[in-house]
């Protein structure tokens, strides 16, 4: 049993690692298909993270990374201008609060999260209406959580990275 769910393993992860899945390059730019960093944490040591954009992975339709407070209020205020002010909030809230009551540390960066196609209509205003999917996304060790306000179009999501307590970069994959 045990070397039947191995091979299955396997056969699983040859498959998703085959070259017809994995990212494609553009004709007139690069992409970032893998990160590793070295996070600083508080406590002055650091977290080694290897981020994955390739298929498969949480994180292939990352469109923007943030990585301050003020990346925070740069693409809230983006929020407010499309989506209305509730979704503005919402990317603050995100980066403003830890994951889990018990993790150490809120929110090390954003990931907003859009498809490489998704056209957005950066000219139109939106004053407090909400366009129809306002989805509050984090990834903790093992589990990816969503919270969703139905309304009307899909929104980019917003997803909150490392602030838990026992990362796993590969668990996010």
């Amino acid at each position: 049993m045990i070397k039947t769910k191995l091979a299955t393993a396997m056969l699983t992860f040859g498959l998703l690692s085959a070259p017809s899945l994995a990212l494609e390059p553009l004709p007139d730019r690069a992409r970032v298909q893998n990160m590793n960093t070295d996070l600083l944490l508080p406590d002055g040591s650091t977290l080694n993270v290897d981020v994955s954009f390739d298929c498969g992975s949480d994180y292939q339709n990352t469109a923007v990374m943030v990585m301050s407070d003020s990346g925070a209020k740069l693409i809230a205020a983006a929020y407010t201008h499309l989506y209305g002010e509730a979704a503005g909030q919402a990317v603050i809230d995100t980066w403003q609060t830890k994951q889990n009551a018990t993790d150490p540390r809120k929110p090390t960066y954003l990931f907003i999260l859009a498809p490489r196609e998704q056209d957005f209509n950066w000219k139109a205003k939106k004053t407090n209406k909400l366009n129809n999917l306002l989805s509050r996304v984090s990834i903790s060790e093992t589990k990816m959580a969503s919270q969703t306000l139905e309304t009307e179009p899909k929104i980019p999501v917003v997803l909150a990275g490392c602030g838990v307590r026992d990362h796993n970069p590969n668990a996010v994959k």
